[in-house]
């Protein structure tokens, strides 16, 4: 079984859970108020600009397609950034996470002054630098945007625990699965919030990241 103190900070359950449950929150937020729109989970995004491309409703198709072409420029960044940023105090997942922390933090004060359009590509330009920021939990790859690939995890790691009886697949399984609970719980938050507070509700998740940001200096 992995130790937990053998891992970098950034590759820690803790800092996993509260990366998928941003994710959940931030896209149930964009489901609920900006057109069924994603910020994180594109295969949707893309779904729907191939539906109305067929229909041949061009505005429609566009209005799915900008949040995409923001969630590619957004890891691009994320690339540009690793390459020219200083060696010093702050890694590059704490940079990503402060960039990100501050960008929803705006887009949650000023929403009523914001286009819908520039409110997801943003945020979705955003998303994609914590995706690209953290490609592993615990030495294992995971996407923490999205959790299709963390359910693909739980099923191989099962079945590898069944064939081998190694416990280490056991606790993949195990960890992977916590994932997807905690997207959902992410998703569930972020409906109750939006009951209460309306579209100043995307302030959780600003909160959400700046408690990431402190825990990484744990490193």
């Amino acid at each position: 079984m992995i130790l937990k103190n053998k891992n970098p900070m950034q590759e820690r359950l803790r800092i996993g859970l509260l990366l998928v449950m941003n994710s959940g929150f931030i896209d149930s937020y964009t489901f609920e108020y900006h057109h069924e729109r994603f910020a994180s989970l594109q295969t949707g995004n893309i779904i729907q600009a191939g539906f109305h491309l067929a229909q041949g409703h061009w505005k429609a198709t566009l209005f799915f397609v900008i949040p995409i072409i923001f969630f590619v420029l957004g890891a691009a960044f994320n690339t540009v950034l690793n390459h020219f940023i200083p060696a010093g105090k702050l890694s590059l997942q704490q940079h990503s996470i402060l960039i990100e922390f501050i960008g929803i933090a705006m887009i949650g004060i000023f929403n009523h002054h914001l286009a819908s359009t520039v409110i997801i590509s943003v945020i979705s330009f955003l998303l994609a630098m914590q995706l690209d920021s953290f490609p592993k939990l615990r030495g294992l790859p995971f996407t923490s945007v999205m959790s299709t690939g963390n359910l693909r995890n739980v099923g191989t790691n099962l079945v590898k625990y069944f064939i081998n009886r190694d416990h280490i697949f056991l606790h993949n399984a195990w960890v992977f699965s916590i994932l997807v609970v905690f997207f959902m719980v992410g998703a569930f938050s972020s409906a109750v919030l939006s009951g209460i507070f309306g579209t100043f509700a995307l302030l959780g998740s600003s909160i959400i990241m700046f408690v990431v940001f402190l825990l990484l200096f744990k490193n």
